[in-house]
Parts: structure tokens; sequence; C-alpha cells
């Protein structure tokens, strides 16, 4: 995980507790993935990648009224094993806090700016059952205005959960174009 000041880690532990050992939170994200793979279900569907936007109302009273303002956007993702996302994105006015929720894999960013498209990957692998992996290897967090784009590892679909600190009416998502 990047470095991030002591603010932000504590809103990180907060919601890695709340995703992780809050039953209600869990039912919520467990049908927003369900929601999510039955997108998969439409023939016509080709991309490698789907996903679902979590009512933020859920947090509301679950998150400290100094770390609110921090989420304002609760997105499930997932991407097919093996996949990468067909084209980089950037959240021009989003901080993205991503914690991987089932499998693995990485998170490649550019620096922040949205200029330059030189990446780093970043290594992202779920808690094991016991919840012994390492913290900081179940997060990223990628700056706005930060060109990123995810890859699955190859073994199983790579499950997600994203908290943005725009709103879903606010968040501004923007895909690169190759001929720009």
């Amino acid at each position: 995980m990047p470095k991030v000041n002591n603010f932000d880690t504590a809103l990180i532990e907060r919601l890695h507790s709340l995703v992780f050992n809050d039953p209600g939170t869990r039912d919520i994200i467990d049908s927003g993935f369900k929601a999510a793979l039955a997108v998969f279900e439409d023939l016509e569907y080709s991309l490698p990648f789907a996903s679902y936007n979590i009512s933020i109302d859920h947090f509301a009273n679950k998150i400290p009224d100094e770390q609110k303002g921090m989420v304002g956007l609760c997105r499930v993702f997932i991407l097919r094993a093996g996949c990468k996302m067909p084209r980089p994105e950037i959240h021009r006015n989003s901080i993205q806090r991503l914690v991987s929720f089932t499998g693995e894999g990485a998170i490649h960013s550019a620096s922040p700016g949205g200029v330059d498209m030189s990446f780093k990957e970043c290594a992202v692998v779920s808690p094991d059952k016991n919840l012994t992996s390492s913290f900081d290897k179940s997060w990223d967090v990628v700056p706005e205005n930060t060109w990123h784009y995810p890859v699955a590892g190859k073994n199983e679909d790579w499950f997600t959960v994203t908290f943005h600190s725009a709103g879903e009416t606010e968040i501004i998502d923007e895909y690169w174009e190759p001929n720009r």
C-alpha cells in the first residue's frame, strides 16, 4: 500500500473492519457482488469486468464524523481471472481506496497529475480466512487525478471493494483514449 497519512490509515482500518468483520456490511457487499455477477450472464456482455455501486447510506452511522467526508461512494468490482482492464482509468476528482475481497491482483498506477502514463505495480491480495495476511497487502490507495488499471491474478476472478471520496453523482470516471 502506498504511504498514507495517519488520518487515512485510521479510515482504512475502520473500513477494513467493516468489510471483513461487520455482518451487515458483509451482507450488503455480498448482494452487490451478486448484482455484479449477474452482468456476466448477459450473452451480449463481453467485457472482462463488472461493477455495482452500493448505497453509501449504509456507512453513514458506521464511520466517525471526521471521516464521513472521505467516503462518498462504495463500489464492488469483479475482474475475470487473468484479465486486465482494457483501458486505464482516472478519477479526476476522487481518491480511490481499494481492498481485495477475494482473489488477488495488482493495481498499476501512474504518478498523480493525470499526465504521466508510466505505471508502477502494487500487488494486492485478499486476507486469508484466518486474516493472517498483512493489512498493508490487502489495500491500495490511488490518489485523485491518477491513471490506473487493475490486473487480476491468473487463478481466480478478483473481487474488490472500492471506496471513493467523491459521491456517486459527483465522481468522474474517465477512460484513456489512445488517440487523444
